[in-house]
């Protein structure tokens, strides 16, 4: 049985079609003729090329997913594939991923080290990119660190890695133009057999270009990221130096350095021991905040190391300072420190900012500043210190305005406060640029803590804690998109996440719980796209889509809520794969009101209702759903509900497996129907569903 799925939905209106059509019968944009090119959706058996079988799924990210499979042209030889999908990208943006992903393929298959997987195939296949190459048996180097003694490395252990970073680093940084690698941290390292290193996903790998001044994305993980990765200017082999010594401080350590980005505690060594001091002075450089201070380039590095190892073995003689090698002229950034203690350039952020040229970076260091800060130029503003300790806060103002293209705002506490007057302020108010927050605390007692819109407004938000408000965490409205990863959004009086007027943010692991209302609330024509995303303990639903709302979820879990995991009403529409919708307080699904979704491959289970009910002219297509274990029906259809539900198992309810009522309508085929503490099927005289090759 193949599993395709019989309709889509226009990444351009939304509205639904079959999945064969070439032009949406609504917008007339044209289709793809494939139903999904979301990622991660392969299960095993399923072949690629018709070659490459899957065995299973190793690993989901927000740029597509990792799959062990067989070669059967190779005698079943055993290989990783990596899986890319476009979706959310306009047909320009599409082009330039394509053209990006075909040269980063074949850069990627001319690499040739030890310390690389190797590149064997490259293709397209139904709206997805495809990545083959060595499938690598072993542990990250992360999953090495969990399971140590403190979470921490011997010394010689440690140094070995390095050593070995440092060969495949300096590998991709001879190449022409130089590879800057970018995400270096101990989840990218993999350790195999006697402790071989590899260092894997290309995912953000790229060309350190002479002339150009900026980088197109800031991208990289909090702790490990250089902080020029933070801003606009262009990331050099420098940056790689950097993180590399902030994963050597961890394994030497224990300590994750992304809970205090650029605060390294000492390596407390034994300074009477041989090398130790050596040791410490190479990883407090490699750490230093300006780049021109770093080690020149890997092989410095490596040359110390190697000098350390020496001192180690023979526990006598002395190392010679690191020396500088040409290599790349770099353009140094201006640094400019805020202090309220007056040991910086400024006491105010607001003060630097208006002396600050564009790519500044803005060091602001503990206290509590009380300012609207109008960010209207290109700066990087990083906290100093634990972002708890680092507070910016206003009231009668929104705390934070962007008026700039580009900026980025990394470490800091951000609050607006009830003012006098009454009047509602954000604490983060977008309505333009391509802002980059991280790791930062947003609260507000006044309105929302996020607003982002208008056409063009796309921000980056990854790793922040967005709580606490009368409103809502983040809204996202008229036309405004922007990327937002790894952020807890909770404790809000209305809801997680707001998207209306055409409002499309992309959500990857993030967390909504703990709202007053709705966790996701879709409305007004409002789309946006969430990935491995968990919607838990909100007092309404977990997710609410309603007036012509049609949002796109990925792999998320809905559960523990309050209403229902997944609310569709009032012309509601979207589409719902892989989903994990269980243990709501309400039904697990509700359609109602002309409700129009897509759900496929989804687990719909445990809910303290029924496990999907469609009434009051609800409509949608259920596909290769799992429906088991609910408290009421596992599928209620009545009051001319009309779904088309396909090749699902429906199973082991509490009561009947479905029940159909008061002019219940619809489809139901090819489905398992089993288990079930009643009747398989309830059907009341006036409904009519149609039943066509099920099996009981």
């Amino acid at each position: 049985m193949t599993m395709e799925a019989s309709t889509r939905f226009c990444d351009q209106c939304g509205a639904t079609n079959r999945s064969d059509a070439r032009f949406c019968y609504s917008c007339g944009q044209p289709q793809m003729v494939h139903a999904s090119t979301a990622t991660g959706l392969l299960t095993t058996s399923h072949q690629l090329k018709q070659r490459y079988t899957i065995l299973e799924k190793l690993g989901q990210g927000g740029f597509g997913a990792v799959y062990k499979m067989e070669d059967t042209l190779f005698g079943n030889a055993i290989r990783a594939v990596k899986e890319m999908g476009m979706r959310g990208l306009d047909p320009q943006e599409t082009r330039e991923a394509i053209a990006s992903f075909k040269h980063e393929a074949q850069l990627l298959a001319s690499l040739n080290h030890p310390h690389l997987p190797r590149i064997y195939d490259h293709f397209e296949e139904r709206g997805r990119w495809y990545l083959v190459m060595d499938y690598i048996e072993g542990e990250t180097l992360d999953k090495r660190l969990a399971s140590a003694l403190d979470g921490k490395l011997p010394l010689t252990d440690a140094i070995q890695i390095g050593l070995q970073l440092c060969d495949v680093l300096d590998y991709l940084h001879a190449h022409q133009p130089p590879i800057v690698f970018r995400d270096l941290k101990p989840d990218n390292v993999m350790l195999a057999a006697n402790d071989h290193l590899y260092l894997i996903d290309f995912g953000i790998a790229r060309f350190f270009k002479p002339g150009q001044a900026k980088d197109t994305i800031s991208l990289g993980t909090p702790g490990y990221a250089s902080p020029e990765q933070y801003g606009r200017m262009q990331t050099t082999i420098r940056s790689d130096i950097y993180s590399l010594g902030a994963t050597l401080h961890h394994a030497i350590t224990g300590i994750n350095p992304g809970s205090t980005p650029f605060l390294f505690q000492p390596l407390d060594l034994d300074t009477q021991s041989p090398g130790n001091a050596e040791l410490e002075a190479l990883i407090t450089q490699m750490l230093e905040m300006k780049e021109a201070k770093r080690p020149q380039d890997a092989h410095a590095v490596a040359e110390e190391l190697r000098n350390i190892q020496r001192l180690r073995a023979n526990r006598q003689g002395f190392a010679p300072p690191l020396g500088p090698r040409p290599h790349v002229t770099m353009k140094l950034q201006e640094t400019l420190v805020v202090s309220q203690e007056g040991d910086g350039d400024y006491t105010s952020i607001s003060e630097a900012i208006e002396h600050a040229t564009p790519g500044t970076l803005v060091m602001v260091r503990a206290g509590v500043y009380s300012e609207h800060v109008l960010l209207d130029r290109d700066v990087q503003i990083i906290g100093n210190g634990p972002r708890e300790q680092i507070i910016l806060e206003s009231q009668d103002q929104h705390t934070i305005t962007i008026r700039t293209e580009h900026a980025s705002i990394s470490g800091l506490t951000i609050r607006c406060q009830v003012g006098e007057q009454g009047e509602s302020y954000n604490a983060l108010h977008i309505p333009e640029g391509e802002l980059f927050i991280e790791n930062c605390e947003i609260s507000s007692e006044s309105s929302t803590c996020v607003a982002i819109y208008g056409e063009g407004t796309r921000p980056t938000i990854r790793y922040c804690n967005i709580y606490y408000s009368p409103a809502s965490g983040i809204a996202v409205y008229q036309k405004a998109e922007g990327i937002i990863e790894y952020c807890d959004i909770s404790g809000h009086a209305q809801h997680g996440l707001y998207i209306a007027e055409d409002g499309n943010p992309t959500l990857r692991h993030c967390t909504l719980h703990y709202n007053q209302q709705h966790g996701l609330l879709v409305q007004d024509w409002g789309r946006g796209t969430l990935e491995d995303c968990e919607l838990h303990h909100n007092a309404k639903a977990a997710a609410a889509i309603v007036n012509q709302g049609s949002p796109l979820l990925l792999r998320c879990k809905l559960h523990h809520n309050e209403g229902s995991g997944l609310e569709i009403q009032q012309k509601g529409r979207g589409s719902f794969q892989d989903c994990d919708i269980f243990a709501n307080a309400g039904d697990n699904v509700r359609i109602t009101t002309g409700g129009t979704p897509y759900l496929y491959l989804c687990k719909i289970h445990d809910g303290q209702g029924y496990g999907v009910a469609i009434e009051e002219q609800g409509l949608g297509i259920i596909e290769y759903c799992d429906i088991f274990a609910n408290a009421h029906a596992n599928v209620l259809i009545a009051s001319s509900g009309e779904p088309n539900i396909r090749y699902c198992k429906i199973r082991e309810g509490l009561q009947s497996g479905i029940v159909a009522i008061t002019n219940g309508r619809g489809t139901i085929e090819r489905c398992t129907i089993t288990g079930n503490a009643h009747q398989p099927l309830n059907l009341a005289p006036e409904s009519q569903v149609v039943l066509n090759a099920n099996v009981f």
